[in-house]
Order: C-alpha cells, then sequence, then structure tokens
C-alpha cells in the first residue's frame, strides 16, 4: 500500500476538512519523512515551546520585547544590512 501523507496526517489529528485545493494539494506531495516530521512537531510543540505558545494564545506580542529596555524598534532591523538600502555598499 503506497503513503498517503494526506490520510497520515488526517489520522494525526492535523488535517481536517474541509480542506482548500491548493493546500490539499502541497500536503499530498510532501514524504513520508516530511509528514511524519509534521506530526511529531505536532505533538512536541507544545511541549517544547510552552512560553511560545502561551504569547501566542494571549496575543501579547505587540512590540518586540527589547523595546521595554529603551531600543526603538526601527534600530532592531536589519533589513538595509541584506537589501543594500544602507551605506555598506560604498
Amino acid at each position: 500500500m503506497a503513503f498517503d501523507p494526506k490520510e497520515a496526517l488526517r489520522a494525526a489529528g492535523i488535517l481536517g476538512d474541509p480542506v482548500a485545493p491548493a493546500l490539499e494539494e502541497a500536503f499530498a506531495s510532501l514524504s513520508e519523512e516530511e509528514t511524519n516530521l509534521l506530526i511529531t512537531l505536532n505533538s512536541r510543540a507544545p511541549a517544547v515551546v510552552p512560553e511560545v505558545l502561551a504569547h501566542m494564545a494571549s496575543a501579547q506580542w505587540d512590540a518586540p520585547e527589547a523595546t521595554q529596555h529603551g531600543f526603538e524598534a526601527a534600530m532592531l532591523c536589519a533589513c538595509g544590512l541584506w537589501s543594500g538600502s544602507g551605506n555598506a555598499q560604498n
């Protein structure tokens, strides 16, 4: 019997119905290893990152934590380094 990632994800309680066709197509293309990784992450995530999940549930991510220590949020972004918009290219 061939491996069906969608059925494995449904059996693990990750995938329900209805599912958008594009999402179903993406899940159908997963390998068995990728599917098992998703199943493992789904079961372990709450135990591994409870603080992150707690913040997600309470929606307390209004501003970066560093802004509480006096840093401006704009100073924390290094986007210019990668985009080339900074002076480093001169």
